[in-house]
């Protein structure tokens, strides 16, 4: 039986151990993560309105290659958190905001929408009001090595 016990753990004891880029490596792409509580019964509201601003900032930042992509996310259940928004960047890299990415988005929202500033701005300090922000998370994939 004791022969048994100790060659059962030879053979799995180096499996215990993982090694970074033997057994998995992290992926090269970030994603942004934020967490966000909005109040009950405003998360209608809200996600009619980060329509108008984050989703057209973040799918002109899609268009320009500036990101890979993007994600709104909800669950009707959960009291707090309810809402998760991500962003996909291609690398740690890419993540970096210049002012050229800066202005580029800020001339095709205003050749495509011409939106008022000052309604943008009542909007977007609207947000505080309905929600909370819980977390922001740099997070990258975990890819296992078969």
């Amino acid at each position: 039986m004791k022969k048994l016990l100790l060659l059962t753990l030879t053979f799995s004891l180096p499996h215990l151990f993982a090694e970074i880029w033997e057994d998995y490596k992290p992926s090269e792409t970030q994603i942004q993560l934020t967490v966000i509580d909005v109040q009950s019964n405003y998360l209608d509201n809200y996600l009619v309105n980060l329509k108008r601003t984050w989703v057209r900032s973040v799918e002109i930042q899609k268009e320009l290659g500036h990101i890979m992509d993007y994600g709104v996310y909800v669950s009707d259940g959960a009291s707090s958190p309810n809402v998760w928004l991500t962003i996909s960047y291609e690398n740690m890299a890419a993540m970096e905001q210049t002012k050229e990415k800066y202005d580029a988005v800020n001339k095709v929202l205003e050749e495509r929408y011409g939106d008022d500033e000052e309604e943008l701005d009542k909007i977007s300090k609207g947000y505080e009001e309905i929600r909370t922000m819980i977390d922001n998370q740099r997070i990258n994939q975990v890819i296992f090595e078969m």
